[in-house]
């Protein structure tokens, strides 16, 4: 195994709890609210969709951010050397959010099959085929990302250069945050929708400004200086 998997493995193994109660937490509510929602009348949007869609994106946000904060000292400070942190850092992180997307469009399936259990679905709920799970996973798997690299870049611009510099760096840090939250949202049944450009146009678009937040964050953390615990 390359040094840069094993710290994929390594951060895998250090955030796996978390993921799982994250997981449960968001079961747990979405199937007691839409119980709630389904015996108060019929639900028209997925509860699913807008509870998990927009935690999942902010989660890894989070997890940018905490990639560079606290893991990063850790690691180098064990002999692992920057590059190899953000090689394996990179892989966990596409691995993270190919799976948080994948949970997101799976979540919504199940939501779908329990309400037709009793009948037809209600009118107005956002129906999944499998289009529109290819297109619900093509729209929060760039969004996923541009939070996380979004997190990590603001992250590394305040952990290098301090406070002012960060605050410097921080609109070209958020871009693909905004490029995501501004492309891509919810429409009238709280379903996944795409605003000012076609969907495959708004695809490039994140996924473009996501790799120059990437590129930043590589170039702000290479040659950092670690500081000291505490």
């Amino acid at each position: 195994m390359t040094t840069s998997r094993l710290v994929a493995a390594t951060l895998l193994g250090i955030y796996r709890p978390v993921v799982l109660w994250f997981w449960t937490t968001m079961t747990v509510c979405a199937v007691v609210g839409m119980t709630a929602i389904a015996l108060s009348g019929e639900p028209t949007f997925s509860l699913w969709l807008l509870m998990a869609g927009s935690a999942a994106k902010y989660w890894l946000g989070v997890v940018g951010a905490t990639l560079v904060s606290l893991n990063l000292r850790q690691f180098v400070a064990n002999g692992i050397t920057r590059r190899e942190f953000l090689a394996g850092a990179a892989i966990f992180g596409l691995s993270a959010t190919v799976v948080f997307a994948v949970a997101v469009v799976a979540g919504h399936g199940v939501e779908q099959l329990l309400l037709g259990l009793d009948g037809p679905l209600p009118a107005g709920y956002p129906t999944m085929t499998p289009g529109t799970a290819l297109r619900e996973f093509g729209q929060i798997l760039p969004s996923a990302l541009a939070f996380l690299v979004a997190g990590a870049a603001v992250t590394a611009g305040f952990y290098r250069f301090g406070a002012w510099g960060g605050l410097a760096l921080l609109p070209a840090a958020v871009l693909p945050l905004a490029a995501a939250e501004t492309l891509f949202g919810l429409d009238a049944s709280l379903g996944f929708a795409v605003r000012f450009v076609p969907y495959a146009a708004a695809v490039l678009i994140t996924l473009a400004v996501t790799a120059l937040g990437v590129l930043l964050y590589q170039r702000v953390l290479r040659d950092v200086t670690i500081r000291p615990a505490g």
